[in-house]
This record gives structure tokens, sequence and C-alpha cells, in this order.
């Protein structure tokens, strides 16, 4: 049992992870591991107050001689912190720092420590800070350490009680040395550097010595197409060349790591060799499947580019191909494919703990200042993020008048091809009310659910429901996002025992982003959407922990570009239905306009 939980989790399938826990437990009530690893599956995922719950029911703070166990309960509480801002982030930081203490005084463990240390620093306690960074500095713990990760996490644990006593200089050589423990874990990494941030700036030092160790910066690339030879539309080789210079001494010079884009003829392709080149990830998002998206976008312009685009697909580290469309891509398609690219760089980047930017190859951007798609319109949007963009001269010239797409052919009357944001809701455990309480539990439950839909802002466009399940659809994925929080609020609010239901009933939400098909149904006679799209949205529904909102990743980028309200944590790879591809998830979590989780990039985290 232990191994497939733990296969389970490492693999991003936390709803499964979560449901082998319950499992275990319903034979073996007493195990703390599975009751350690259920909270850990729902901190995980982003289910904080479910989990917080759950780690009240199951008495994990009363185990006595388990450090993972013990420090669960201050992990948690730690998230919860910086989630948070002002007198709750003030309080909240001073019970993890507590926990921490108080695990560290049971176990003498190194990772309570510093924890422990910390937190202590930012709820405000430096004396105390100053007591468990010295510990971490001088205590006595086990010096044979088995990986190069373990061995980082040591040296980056002293360099944090470095900088907590005060002795910046020993911090930055002590860091300098973990990251020689571990090269190329820029996850660890950022890690680290997220957390530096935030207590520099908490002790009003300089943090610019910090951004020399930041990870190579996650890039969105784009840019014309082009043919080979001379004349308009055409690039000849020398001037490809000196393109292709250009580019790669920008790579360079922004240290530009993982890119992200498409692979049509011209641009596209001369900065993802010259990426590839320079050993930087590849990570391609087209808005059709391989073979159209050949077809449309690089064939036509000479058989060359049909083999380079080959190349630098083989070298890819990713393709996401976002739809199964089989048509020539449309000005709607094309971006939507921009903005899920231009989000997975920022989302990259947020993970890694620097800042992305942006590679464009483009002519006069005042002569195409009303495009409504391409690689203007790309470079429109990134930079209304306040996003960094280096602009590269088109070399060429191009054919008069806007780039020509075509518009996707209608099929049936009456159906047209639209953009939503879609959530799928679901009462995980309904079947476990008694029918004699059915009539109560839709009153009790579904209705308040059904009053914070009427009660939105920006209500759903598209609203149906069937049983204990909801489809909402919205125009945009911020209304979306917006949306689940205060469903899931509207849920937490609600007092099972109060109202005679199963305490262990929880609220499911999954939300998806693409085109779908908007028509009217056959048997309902009223307007509907319909689509793969849809049925992705669906099947993630059935893989989300209760208590959770999670969303595909076209969803989680599009939201990264349009709002800074919310923020997404990767789940995993999951396969969401036998017959369709597996799909990378995340939770999604909504923060305070000031928690500090959204202030450790910046030197304001202080305000927090």
């Amino acid at each position: 049992m232990r191994e497939r939980i733990i296969d389970r989790f490492n693999q991003g399938d936390l709803a499964r992870a979560y449901d082998l826990c319950q499992d275990g437990l319903r034979e073996c009530p007493d195990d703390h591991w599975l009751k350690h690893r259920a909270v850990l599956c729902l901190i995980r995922s982003g289910a904080l107050e479910r989990a917080a719950a759950v780690y009240q029911d199951y008495r994990l703070s009363e185990v006595r001689d388990d450090e993972d166990c013990l420090a669960v309960g201050a992990r948690l509480l730690k998230a919860l912190a910086l989630e948070s801002s002002g007198q709750a982030f003030a309080r909240l930081a001073l019970e993890s720092a507590d926990k921490y203490a108080d695990v560290h005084a049971r176990t003498g463990g190194h990772y309570p420590a510093i924890n422990a240390a910390s937190m202590y620093m930012l709820a405000g306690r430096s004396k105390q800070a100053e007591t468990y960074a010295k510990r971490v500095l001088f205590g006595a713990f086990e010096t044979a350490l088995p990986s190069r990760e373990q061995a980082y996490y040591r040296h980056a644990s002293q360099a944090e009680a470095y900088l907590l006593i005060g002795d910046l200089a020993a911090a930055r050589s002590t860091l300098r040395d973990a990251f020689r423990q571990d090269p190329g874990n820029h996850l660890a990494h950022a890690t680290t550097l997220r957390q530096l941030r935030l207590l520099v700036a908490v002790l009003g030092l300089d943090a610019d010595w910090l951004s020399p160790l930041e990870p190579p910066r996650p890039a969105h690339f784009a840019g014309h197409i082009f043919g080979a030879g001379e004349g308009v539309g055409q690039l000849g080789t020398s001037e490809e060349n000196r393109l292709r210079d250009t580019v790669d001494l920008l790579l360079a010079r922004h240290h530009v790591g993982p890119v992200h884009g498409a692979l049509a003829a011209g641009s596209d392709i001369v900065i993802a060799e010259a990426a590839l080149a320079r050993g930087c990830e590849l990570n391609l998002v087209l808005p059709v499947p391989v073979p159209v998206f050949l077809d449309a976008s690089v064939r036509p312009f000479g058989d060359s580019w049909v083999l380079r685009f080959q190349a630098c697909l083989d070298q890819a580290e990713k393709v996401v191909e976002l739809t199964t469309d089989r048509r020539i891509a449309s000005p709607q398609a094309l971006n939507f494919s921009s903005i899920v690219a231009m989000g997975l760089a920022r989302m990259r980047a947020n993970v890694l703990a620097t800042t992305p930017v942006q590679i464009l190859v483009a002519d006069n951007a005042e002569a195409c200042a009303a495009s409504t798609f391409g690689t203007h319109h790309d470079g429109d949007v990134w930079t209304a993020c306040g996003l960094d963009q280096v602009r590269i001269a088109y070399p060429g010239t191009r054919c008069a008048g806007a780039p020509v797409t075509r518009s996707a052919p209608v099929l049936e009357p009456g159906f047209q091809a639209v953009m939503r944001a879609m959530l799928f809701l679901d009462i995980a455990g309904s079947s476990s009310v008694p029918d004699d309480r059915v009539p109560h539990f839709v009153q009790a439950v579904l209705k308040p659910l059904a009053d914070c839909c009427d009660g939105l802002a920006a209500p759903a466009v598209h609203a149906d429901s069937w049983g204990d399940g909801m489809f909402l659809a919205f125009d945009s994925v911020k209304k979306a996002a917006l949306a689940a929080d205060a469903l899931r609020q509207a849920f937490a609010a609600i007092d099972m025992g109060e109202h005679d239901l199963p305490a262990t009933i929880g609220l499911r939400i999954a939300g998806h982003f693409g085109p779908v098909h908007e028509g009217e149904d056959p048997l309902q006679k009223r307007p509907s959407l319909f689509g793969g799209q849809v049925a992705v949205a669906a099947r993630i529904e059935s893989v989300t922990v209760p208590g959770s909102i999670f969303v595909s990743e076209a969803f989680a980028a599009a939201l990264a570009m349009s709002s800074t309200g919310f923020r997404s944590e990767y789940v995993g790879q999951i396969r969401i239905d036998a017959l369709m591809p597996e799909q990378r998830l995340y939770a999604l979590r909504a923060t305070a306009s000031n928690a500090v989780v959204g202030l450790q990039m910046s030197g304001s985290a202080g305000a927090a």
C-alpha cells in the first residue's frame, strides 16, 4: 500500500494518493504514516483549509516520536502564513515558528531548527531567530549526507542561518558553496532564493547579491514568418545569418534558459535553432496538431524549412498541441496558442524565482498598431503585463497588409467557435448522504452554491447542473477563477455537523480553458457547449482532491497573463481518462494583493 501511495504522490496523482490513504486508514485507523501522507496530499494540492481540519482530526500534533508527523503541522501553518498579510501573517508565522521549535526540542533535527529560525524572524522575534540559527550552525548533526540534494540543503540552511545572525559575508560564500553541491537543481535553488529574498526584505538588507545566483530566465519567443530567398517576404542567407547572430547574442546577454513558443517558418525556427545550439530547453506550443501546423505555417515557405522544423521538433523538451482541430488555424486559435506559451514562460519564471523575458523579431510596431493577432499582438500582450521584452528589428521587407490566415469555416449552421473558461463542480462523497437527508442536502449544500453563482459580479455565460454536479462557462479565465474561489469559500462556510450531514463530503472544482462549439442542444432546445475541450474540463474534476481547485495547464497559463490575484501550484502529469493523453494539472489558490507569497519576488516583501 505504501509503495503505491508514494508512487502516485511522486507522479503528482494526489487525488489517487489521498484516496489510497483513506482506504488504508479504514483498515489501519491508527497508522500515523498514512495520516501524515494524507495531510501532505492536501497541502500539496492547495486544499489548506481542509488539510488543517484533517490534521486536527488525526491528532498528529500528539505524536511524540515521528518528526515528519510533528513538522507537518508547522509546515501547514507556514503555508497559510505565506498566503496572508498583516496581523494574520504575524500570528500564523509565530504559530508556525513555535511548532517548528517544539519539533526541534523533541527530535533535535536540523530541518525544524532552520525553519523555526526563519519563521521567528518573519514573526518579528529576532532573538529567538538568532538562537535557532546558531543551533543550525553549531549543533551536532549527522555529517554523512547520501545525496547531492541533501548536501545542498544542508549548506543552504547554513547560509540562511548566517543571514539571520547578520553575517552577510558568510551567508554569501556559504550559499555559493551550496549551489556548487548540486549545480543543476534549479528548483531547489529557487526555493532557497524565494526564502532569502523574503528574509533580506524583512531585515532591510540589499538583495542584489542574490541576482547572480538566479537560474537561467525562461523566455517567450515570436517573430515574423519569412521564406528563404530574395524579395518581399523573404530573407537571403546573409540576412538570416545576421539575424541568427543577433538572437544568439541576446540569448547569452539576457541569461535565457528554457524558451516557449511556436515553430513557424522564419523567425520562430531561427530563434529555436539558436536556443537549442546554446543548450536551452525548447518548449513548443501549437494551436493545432503538428501535421496541420506544418502544412499551414511551414511547408508553404519551402522544403528547407520543413527539414529544419523537424530537426527542432525532434529536440524539443515538450510539444503541446492545444486542440485536435484539423483545420488551418484561425486568428482566435493563434492568440490562444500565444497566450498559453507566454503564460507558461511566466509560470516557469515564478517557479524558478526569476523574471521572464520575451524575444521578439518584429518590424515597425507603429505600422501594425491595430494588429489583433500575430507577432505585434503578442508583443503588446507581453508588455501590458510589465514584463521585459527584447525586440530585434526584422531585417527584411514583409508583404503589404496584415498576415494572411483563414478563419475556421462554419461546419454546421447555428454553431460558432468561441473561447470559454469552464468549471465543473461535484460534491465528493455525496453518495454517503442517507436517503432521508437528501432533500435537506439539496437545500443546505446545493442551494448555497447556486446562490453564490447568482451573486457573482461576473456571472457565467452558460450554466447547467445535474444531480450534485454543476457546469459553468465564462468568457475569461479571470472571471472563472474568481467564481471558483467564491464557490470554494461558500462551501467551506457550510457546517455539515449542524445539518446532520457526513463531514467527509467535499467540493471538487476543476477548470479548463479552450475553444468550444456553441450551438443549440437538440434535446433541451437551448444553447449549450460542445467539443473535446468540454470533455477535458469534466475529466479533470474526477481527479481533483476534495477541497481543491484543479485546473489545466492552458487555464493556468492564460490566468498567469491576465491576473495576479491567483497562483497555480504544479500538481503533476495525470491521466484523467483512458482515451485521453495525460494532462499537466495545477492547484489554483487565490492570494491577497499584499500576501507574502506574492511579494517574495520583490523588494517590497517587508511591507507584508
